[in-house]
């Protein structure tokens, strides 16, 4: 599972702008909201649906634009 985190400057903190079963398709959404609004950046994190001993999901950073 692939989740794009969307953050901008104005934002407290990332929001998660979706979930996506394929890298292609989370890209794909990525990049049109960067189109869409240059001032973006966005990160694509990979989950295996693990959690820490805090209940925190484990993540790892695929890329970031």
């Amino acid at each position: 599972m692939y989740q794009v985190y969307i953050d901008k400057p104005s934002y407290f903190e990332p929001d998660m702008a979706g979930e996506f079963k394929d890298l292609e398709t989370a890209e794909k959404f990525a990049e049109s909201q960067k189109a869409d609004d240059s001032e973006i950046s966005y990160t694509i994190e990979e989950t295996n649906g693990c959690v820490n001993s805090y209940g925190e999901q484990i993540t790892t950073v695929v890329k970031r634009g």
